[in-house]
């Protein structure tokens, strides 16, 4: 909702650290369980290196340039991913709605997300932490879903004269929707990833639960009565997570 933001506490800042022969950053940590040195490397990019009680850190840079290309395609693979879980746009085809975002580090300890006019969002705070970005992104979506997605299902339901109880949004992996025998339904708020006559498909689905709780014969055709083809969108909902980004699923 426009105005509300999301907060995360962020670490202080860490004083310099050694460098490697080609610039590299590290810390070093003692530790009396380690064995041998470990070398580690975190979603950030930073180098940790745990190393024995009592090591011989003068030993380090060299044992570190023997282990540099690792270093780097491991660093490489976690830009790969920041930049998925950092989206310029996010399209919710569903509801027909790009949002773009602008990121802004303005030095403070939190994160923060503005809905703005022309659907922009604004992210603010600590935005080159991606973790962190990826999870205020997952409860502004859920946000969304819960006000998007209800509306709609209240309005086909009256449409369909299929009353329902309960609807609940979750961030589902396997599943888009599910209908219980109380008549409470569960939505996936990644949904909004869906073309809309999918998404709504998912939703007459459920409802149609209402009256057939079964995948019988009678509640196929109660399907078809109100979504054209319904077995085969039925075929086609089931592959189309391929349409969640990968920010959406942290």
């Amino acid at each position: 909702m426009e105005g509300e933001n999301w907060l995360y506490l962020v670490p202080e800042a860490q004083q310099s650290m050694p460098k490697t022969k080609t610039g590299v950053e590290y810390t070093v940590r003692e530790s009396s369980r380690a064995k041998r040195v470990i070398i580690k490397v975190w979603a950030s990019s930073q180098v940790e290196v745990v190393v024995p009680t009592g090591f011989d850190h003068s030993r380090l840079p060299e044992i570190l340039q023997q282990r540099a290309e690792w270093i780097t395609d491991k660093r490489k693979n976690f830009r790969e991913m920041k930049r998925k879980l950092k989206p310029k746009t996010i399209n919710l085809k569903a509801v027909a709605q790009v949002w773009r975002l602008r990121y802004i580090d303005d030095g403070s300890g939190k994160l923060s997300i503005q809905e703005g006019p022309g659907s922009t969002l604004t992210v603010s705070g600590q935005v080159d932490d991606a973790g962190l970005v990826a999870r205020a992104l997952n409860s502004w979506l859920h946000q969304k879903a819960r006000t998007i997605l209800g509306e709609w299902l209240v309005t086909l339901s009256h449409e369909l004269s299929l009353p329902f109880n309960r609807m609940t949004i979750r961030r589902q992996k396997t599943l888009w929707g599910s209908c219980s025998r109380r008549g409470n339904i569960n939505l996936n708020r990644n949904l909004l990833f869906l073309p809309g006559k999918m998404a709504r498909y998912v939703l007459v689905h459920e409802l149609c639960h209402l009256e057939h709780p079964d995948h019988s014969t009678r509640f196929w055709d109660l399907v078809e009565r109100y979504v054209r083809g319904s077995r085969e969108m039925s075929s086609k909902t089931k592959r189309a997570g391929v349409a969640v980004p990968e920010w959406a699923k942290v």
